[in-house]
């Protein structure tokens, strides 16, 4: 094809240097000899061109001859490649007749290379057809497509593939290949659960609340599957279970989740390692969380991760651009998606299984809660009473590493028997008249032991947290009621007094946070009481307080060392100067003092 080109153009330069014949003899000449068929208008083009143009033509031929040739064609991809001539000509910069006409010299010489040997194939056939050993499918080959009629070798596949079965009844092999896989990461976060989170594992409530968690978000997962794989809330059991239980927990159920998302989504790896990095920073960012609104930062960290992920999984894989934004934005859905969801399932769970959140109790200490007011307008000052409680065991349940927020809310709150018989208690009396003065220290007694009871039955009418209600019992513990007690013996004798009758009869404190309360709650009493409370004063009114307690045994279940009592104290102390500070007496007539004062220094001078 080369030589047929070359010898086109080599006539046609001897014909342009021969100045004896005329254009018309040189057209006929062309037209009898050439070896490349065309009419006498492009012969004639071709003959006035220079010599530049032609051998950029000449060129321009034998490099796309070549670069086609290069392949191998047949007779039915002809066409094809001359479309690709037509193209190759027609981006050539400079566009005249010249490019139409070598077109048609390249489509007038190009012809196939490669051409069918039956007898060779043939035999290359018998020779396959004896070789053939094991049938190989590749990785991601579709076997069979919707809608597609099902051959014989198609259905062997699939049964070799265990896809259809050869009999009826269940696949017991793919039951119990699935049960295997799901068994061992499942025992794998109960081990975990049982060394590292002993809270977890110890009690039963939190086992079902985890278990009832996962089936839950498993659920919602499978149904979120149906519409994107990168809308599934795994995360979303993370989130709750960091916040109900334990972080550590929460990081290793999020791996046990994960991989259980694997079967959802037929094991894609891309699904399964957002998921769990998502989950981990979810579970890390709403460990301390102490408003709603964590929840959703941490859900729209999740959404960040999930685009990240996908993104940088995406450019691996080579995903067009248009699936990979698809995707990214179901994965940023899916990210909210779960922070909508961790918040809706919270109270569920909290309210279900009474369990006390940073936010729940945050409710709780809103003052606009309808039994905070109600103690507020029906026994004032109980209510200030709760309020410098809370001020102080706070500040000691923060120092010796308690739980501050539960010591505040329960201080609150742990008076609230008090709203049944308000002026019987000494904060709430605005006269000199006191009730007590006109019955026996046995009604008294009686009638001050009694608002622990009724406390925990208005608490149970506005269900307040179990937490909040076994401090309202264990604040006084089994304490004596000694004003009562002295003053019944001072009336009636020491033989005809029981002293057990004189007592509370409620649990001592079982945890560090109702032993601060009890000891908060005495302190501020003792304190109200002193008219002008000086530092040494208070200092010695609370260790003896507490040393009385001690001496009586309320602290005993509880486990307060006594390098805690002592930052106790010291808490106790830093309060309630800041309290009672010694302030500058102002006098009753400003203006007189100031004039007086000036006075003064003018007789001075």
């Amino acid at each position: 094809m080369e030589g047929r080109i070359d010898s086109f153009f080599k006539q046609l330069k001897e014909l342009q240097d021969n100045d004896i014949l005329i254009l018309e003899q040189k057209l006929k000449n062309l037209s009898y000899y050439s070896n490349i068929e065309l009419d006498n208008e492009s012969y004639e083009i071709l003959l006035k061109s220079n010599q530049q143009d032609l051998t950029q033509l000449q060129d321009n031929t034998k490099y796309l001859i070549n670069q086609i040739l290069n392949q191998r064609i047949n007779e039915e991809q002809l066409d094809s490649k001359k479309e690709e001539i037509s193209n190759f000509f027609g981006q050539l910069p400079s566009k005249n007749r010249l490019n139409q006409i070598g077109e048609r010299i390249t489509n007038d010489i190009i012809k196939p290379n490669l051409f069918y040997d039956e007898e060779e194939t043939n035999k290359k056939r018998i020779e396959a057809r004896n070789n053939i050993e094991d049938i190989l499918i590749k990785k991601g080959t579709r076997i069979i497509s919707k809608g597609q009629v099902v051959n014989s070798q198609q259905i062997e596949l699939l049964k070799s593939y265990g896809l259809i079965k050869d009999h009826e009844g269940r696949d017991w092999k793919i039951l119990v290949s699935y049960s295997v896989l799901i068994f061992l990461p499942l025992a794998v976060l109960y081990l975990y659960l049982r060394t590292f989170c002993p809270k977890v594992w110890t009690n039963n409530s939190m086992l079902l609340l985890l278990s009832i968690n996962m089936l839950i978000t498993l659920l919602i997962t499978v149904g979120t599957s149906t519409i994107s794989v990168y809308m599934i809330p795994i995360p979303a059991c993370a989130l709750i279970v960091s916040i109900l239980a334990d972080p550590r927990a929460a990081i290793v159920t999020n791996l046990f989740m994960s991989l259980i998302a694997g079967f959802v989504t037929d094991f894609n790896m891309t699904i399964v390692i957002t998921l769990i990095f998502s989950g981990i920073a979810g579970s890390i960012i709403v460990s301390k969380t102490h408003h709603r609104s964590v929840v959703i930062y941490a859900g729209l960290t999740i959404s960040l991760m999930n685009m990240i992920s996908i993104a940088g999984f995406g450019m691996i894989g080579n995903v067009q651009p248009k699936v990979l934004i698809y995707d990214m934005s179901y994965g940023i859905i899916g990210g909210i998606f779960t922070s909508i969801l961790t918040i809706g399932l919270l109270p569920f769970f909290e309210s279900v299984f009474d369990i006390i959140t940073p936010i729940k109790l945050l409710e709780l200490s809103n003052p606009n809660h309808s039994l905070l007011r109600r103690l507020l307008i029906e026994a004032p000052g109980t209510y200030y009473h709760s309020i410098l409680v809370g001020n102080l065991s706070e500040a000691a349940a923060d120092d010796i590493g308690a739980n501050a927020l539960l010591c505040r809310v329960s201080s609150y709150y742990h008076d609230i028997g008090k709203l049944k018989r308000p002026y019987f208690f000494k904060e709430n009396q605005l006269t000199k008249e006191n009730p007590h003065d006109k019955i026996s220290p046995n009604l008294s007694a009686m009638i001050i032991t009694s608002h622990v009871q009724d406390g925990l039955e208005i608490a149970k009418k506005y269900k307040l947290p179990s937490k909040v209600m076994d401090i309202i019992a264990q604040h006084h513990g089994n304490t004596l009621v000694a004003y009562f007690y002295h003053k019944a013996i001072n009336t009636l004798g020491e033989n005809l007094v029981t002293e057990e009758k004189f007592r509370y009869s409620f649990p001592k404190p079982q945890t560090k946070e109702a032993a601060i309360v009890m000891l908060a709650d005495s302190v501020e009493a003792y304190v109200r009481s002193l008219t002008e409370p000086t530092r040494d004063e208070m200092e010695k009114g609370v260790r003896r307080i507490i040393q009385d307690k001690i001496k009586d045994n309320q602290l005993n279940q509880c486990d307060l060392s006594l390098k805690d009592i002592e930052e106790v104290i010291k808490s106790f102390l830093k309060v309630l100067e800041g309290i009672f500070h010694d302030r500058i007496e102002y006098p009753e007539n400003i203006k007189e003092i100031t004039n007086g004062g000036v006075a003064k220094k003018e007789a001075s001078i």
